[in-house]
């Protein structure tokens, strides 16, 4: 077996609307896809029944897909987990200028972890922002590559 790539990244989100906007308006993502699903397909492949799914497909400029998803038939409840914790907890984007985009987020009223930090490679700065479904995401200014 072998993977052949990365394909997305899928965050369920409690208000579908709050989490576009914070992606697309506030992260510079485009909108490639928006639909809806509520076939038998969806239902089999996640294992539930009588659901309906909004499908947002944001894509970043280096070409990666974030995949939001919103199930009205199904209550979600947001996440409280430490950082610590066990299995994936956050996602990571490259930036161009994270001072800049620091800026812009907080006075946007987004909430940080910290402000923005040299890596103890001092390759790059990083801070860590919580997005509107309670999902850490770690924005990366990369200052130049590493030797490998």
């Amino acid at each position: 077996m072998t993977v052949l790539g990365y394909r997305h990244t899928g965050i369920i989100c409690r208000d579908i609307k709050k989490s576009l906007y914070f992606y697309k308006n506030l992260l510079g993502m485009k909108v490639v896809q928006e639909f809806w699903d509520q076939t038998d397909y969806i239902n089999k492949v996640s294992g539930m029944k009588h659901a309906k799914v909004h499908f947002i497909k944001l894509k970043m400029k280096s070409g990666e897909i974030l995949e939001l998803l919103r199930y009205p038939t199904h209550n979600t409840k947001l996440p409280k987990l430490p950082i610590h914790n066990t299995g994936i907890l956050h996602i990571a984007l490259q930036v161009e200028n994270i001072e800049k985009t620091y800026l812009k987020l907080k006075k946007k009223g987004i909430k940080f972890i910290s402000e923005p930090t040299l890596s103890s490679e001092k390759f790059a700065k990083v801070c860590f922002c919580i997005d509107p479904n309670n999902v850490r995401v770690e924005l990366v200014e990369i200052l130049y590559k590493q030797k490998k």
